[in-house]
């Protein structure tokens, strides 16, 4: 046996073993990657309820913006219907204010009826 034989078979054994290792490797590698798979698939199960129901809030959270509108809306109008008929009384009191002959009827109606509602209480005493 030569020397080149004897680096020969010590050659071939050694790349034996370095595919023996590779093959470990490869089969621990995949084993690893087997187990990352799994964690993500577990993780992306348990993430779609919580995504669902992230849905249902914003859908709900969407209804109640829409009602908190509305409401608003109604809200505003009425403030608005509640000015204007403020603004109709001020209005009216600039007219009550002014010196208007019906006002003046009204006052001697109004005292007359009193003055007449005493006389008849004086009459019904005696």
């Amino acid at each position: 046996m030569n020397v080149i034989d004897i680096l020969l078979i010590i050659l071939i054994l050694s790349a034996s073993a370095l595919c023996i290792f590779a093959i470990i490797y490869l089969k621990n590698l995949i084993q690893q990657v087997e187990a990352v798979r799994k964690d993500v698939n577990e993780l992306v199960a348990k993430t779609k309820p919580v995504l669902e129901n992230l849905t249902d809030i914003a859908r709900k959270a969407n209804r109640v913006v829409s009602e908190v509108e509305n409401y608003w809306d109604e809200l505003d109008s009425s403030i608005k219907k509640v000015r204007e008929r403020i603004s109709g009384l001020t209005s009216l009191k600039r007219y009550t204010d002014a010196e208007n002959p019906v006002s003046e009827l009204i006052r001697n109606v109004k005292a007359l009826t009193k003055g007449f509602i005493a006389f008849w209480q004086a009459i019904k005493h005696r």
